[in-house]
């Protein structure tokens, strides 16, 4: 399958070179003896001494020529089997010879290196005397200094005493002033820590508030943008009513001015003859104003009443006179009542032909509406008739068309997989190469021994680091490598609900809206890939909160078999609609297949949120260098034919059973003085579900040539050291003593824990920092 990967390239562990043994003398009566039991094997291997042939004597006289052809054929087959044993025999005893010549060979270097012995035997005793000579001398002069080096040490130890003394009233005068500069610092740092959590917490608060109104406003918009449809097949048709309407109305309205018009030029008429009577009185009255004609008129009335005096008009005459007046002065007063009527009538007249005018537009408005309805219950019937059509149709569809059509295009399953997968260190170094030449994609080896490791430990991965380094291309290009498939979802920040990543059912259209991430599930539960790795790439991850649309999943990732016995499945609508694709159970639950892995990259910016205990506990986190180190392949093959799950996880289970021991060494470092440690001082645990990662993670990395120490540094940096983040209240002198201690802690594994470290660094710079 892979190239082997070159010696120099391997881990190799360096042989005792051994001297060797010295030879015993040869004794000559041995190798005789040992001849002679060389024979006896060679002649029981010939079938025993009954078996060699007895001297050949001539047949008597009288016996049978068949009976004795026989007999010659068992002799010469006797005669071959004796002659084969003392072929035997003969490469016996030579190498008998050869063995002779290699003891006495061996004797001679034997003797050799005793001569040598005894020559570095004398030569040791010649300098022992001279040591112990050199030993007298300096034991003597030992003396001489010691006495020396007890009085300098009185005298030096007087003046430290006084020194350590002084320095030692400095130290803790200087100790107070830090304690109290220390506890008004932090006193003033968690004020300032709690008001920015509250400010923080405020303005979460409101953003999650705005959020809501967004969306709200959203969906409004939605449904206005809707009923603005609708009303817009309609407006065509309420436009043209509305139209022949208003032209019925400026008809009426023309009508009716017209009327007006005519009233108005009676009424013109009038005044006119009214203003001809007025000229024709001021023409009477000679132009003069009514003032003037006043004044002549009591002038004349004066003279008039002067003329009666004189002319001494008669009684009856004066009388009938004043009749006539008071018959005047009545007829004037009628005609002003019937002119007031006629006024009042004339305006009621108005006013009842106004209100025709009304009544008639209205029965022209009405007229229209009526056809206005009328149109609309055709309408209203043309899609009641198209509902029903498309409801017929529809019942006949599977409301999943693209899960539907893959039953069809993913049904034949695959029978030429590769089924075993080489020794995991060599499988490591095949890939590192192969995808380096292929896609120019540049890992480390540690890097890729965890992230394997990770796949046997979790079903769920998270990739950190700065954007750019290959989060993304790390399960593509594996996957391609592996011939395997892959699915990549990106997330989206608005992301809220499990139905905004598996999709959503619409019941009027009567079809679920399937989304990638559930169409790249049920692709992987089909027969052509149920059998090969699959890899479901989450796409910045924690734009959104795992915790939120990712919550259904993390609980059945954690769920390997129901207490029913069920697969763990997602369930993505409440009844069952028919026809439902094959692969969903009870027609509504998509199961999560055993060979799916949920890899999420994640960048750590003002844009992104951070991860929940929750989704780390049930994860493998991996995070990789800011800049990968480059290298020149070795061109390796590609594979045969498409990897296996099952060869994947054969390969997990081998180096289960051969690294168990390293894997219960680890839990056992991390459960023992070290937890008690860190739960002392940052109140920090591993729980259950760490031991089991463990189980499975620890044998693979070690299987592919990380070590124990490597297996131990990222499960404790990843898995206890990262619940320090955020946590300002530990004190700095803790973490920093961790710090001082751990390498000490780590001397068993032979190894320095760097992941470990860099994080206490991490977390001794923020606190400097702050």
């Amino acid at each position: 399958m892979a190239k082997k990967r070159p010696a120099q390239a391997r881990r190799q562990t360096p042989q005792r070179r051994t001297r060797p043994s010295a030879a015993k003398p040869v004794n000559q009566k041995a190798a005789e003896e040992e001849v002679e039991a060389r024979r006896a094997e060679a002649v029981a291997a010939a079938g025993g001494e009954e078996s060699l042939p007895a001297p050949a004597e001539p047949p008597a006289e009288g016996v049978d020529g068949k009976a004795a052809a026989a007999k010659w054929q068992e002799a010469a087959e006797a005669v071959a089997l004796f002659t084969r044993a003392a072929e035997r025999l003969d490469e016996t005893r030579r190498d008998l010879d050869r063995r002779t010549g290699e003891a006495a060979e061996r004797l001679a270097a034997v003797e050799e290196d005793a001569r040598d012995l005894a020559a570095q035997r004398d030569l040791v005793r010649k300098r022992s005397g001279e040591l112990d000579e050199r030993e007298e001398r300096l034991i003597e002069e030992e003396r001489r200094l010691a006495a020396a080096r007890e009085r300098a040490k009185e005298t030096a130890l007087a003046e430290a005493r006084k020194a350590l003394e002084s320095t030692r009233r400095d130290v803790e005068a200087r100790q107070r002033e830090l304690a109290e500069e220390h506890a008004r610092t932090r006193a003033a740092l968690g004020a300032e820590l709690e008001a920015q959590r509250r400010e923080l917490a405020e303005r979460t608060e409101r953003l999650t508030a705005e959020r809501a109104r967004l969306r709200e406003f959203e969906v409004g918009l939605n449904a206005r943008d809707e009923d603005l449809a609708d009303a817009r097949a309609l407006l065509g048709e309420r436009v043209e009513h509305a139209v022949a309407a208003a032209v019925e109305r400026a008809e009426l309205r023309s009508r009716e001015l017209e009327q007006r018009c005519g009233a108005l030029q009676d009424h013109a008429a009038d005044m006119e003859k009214e203003r001809d009577e007025r000229n024709r009185v001021d023409r009477a009255f000679g132009h003069r104003s009514p003032d003037e004609v006043l004044k002549e008129l009591e002038e004349l009335r004066a003279q008039n009443a002067e003329l009666r005096l004189r002319r001494q008009v008669p009684e009856d005459v004066t009388e009938r006179l004043a009749r006539l007046q008071e018959a005047e002065r009545g007829w004037r007063e009628e005609r002003a009542v019937l002119v007031a009527d006629n006024e009042r009538l004339q305006r009621q007249l108005t006013g009842h032909q106004i209100t025709a005018l009304e009544l008639e537009r209205l029965k022209v408005t009405k007229e229209a509406m009526e056809a206005s309805v009328g149109a609309y219950r055709v309408r209203v019937q043309e899609l009641h008739q198209d509902i029903q059509s498309l409801t017929a149709r529809k019942e006949g569809e599977s409301p999943f068309p693209e899960c539907h059509a893959m039953d069809a295009r993913y049904d034949e399953k695959r029978d030429d997989l590769l089924g075993r997968v080489p020794p995991l260190d060599g499988f490591v170094y095949w890939l590192r190469n192969y995808v380096a030449q292929q896609y120019r994609m540049f890992y480390s080896e540690e890097d890729l021994i965890l992230f394997l490791g990770g796949l046997a430990a979790s079903r769920l991965h998270l990739l950190q680091g700065i954007s750019g380094i290959g989060k993304t291309q790390l399960p593509i290009v594996f996957a391609r490598a592996l011939q395997a498939e892959t699915a990549l979802v990106p997330v989206s920040a608005d992301w809220r609900t499990p139905q905004d990543l598996v999709g959503y059912f619409n019941a009027f259209e009567r079809r679920f809206y399937e989304s990638p991430f559930t169409q790249a599930l049920y692709q992987a539960g089909r027969p052509a890939h149920a059998d090969r790795p699959f890899f479901v790439v989450l796409d910045e991850m924690n734009l959104s909160h795992p915790e939120q649309y990712f919550s259904e999943v993390l609980y059945q990732i954690g769920q390997t078999r129901k207490p029913n016995g069920a697969p763990p499945s997602l369930e993505l609508m409440t009844t069952e609609v028919q026809p439902a694709p094959r692969g969903l159970v009870d027609g509504r639950k998509l199961v999560i297949p055993p060979n799916v892995w949920f890899i999420g990259t994640a960048n750590h910016d003002e844009t992104t949120v951070a991860f929940a205990d929750k989704t780390y506990d049930r994860s493998h986190v991996l995070e990789l260098p800011a800049r990968p180190e480059t290298f020149e392949p070795e061109p390796v093959p590609p594979l045969d034919a498409p990897l296996a799950l099952g060869a994947l996880e054969a390969a997990f289970g081998r180096a289960r059973r051969t690294h168990a021991e390293a894997a219960r060494s680890v839990s056992a470092f991390l459960d023992g003085e070290l937890r008690d440690r860190l739960f002392r001082d940052f109140r920090l645990s591993s729980g259950s579900r760490t031991m089991k990662y463990l189980e499975s993670f620890v044998p693979v990395v070690c299987a592919a040539g990380g070590g124990e120490g490597l297996a131990a540094d990222h499960a404790f940096a990843t898995r206890v050291l990262r619940k320090l983040r955020g946590r300002f209240e530990i004190p700095f002198d803790l973490i920093q003593g961790l710090r001082d201690d751990l390498e000490r802690l780590w001397e068993p594994f032979g190894t320095a824990p760097a992941r470990s470290l860099e994080r206490l660094d991490e977390e001794i710079h923020l606190r400097r920092g702050v």
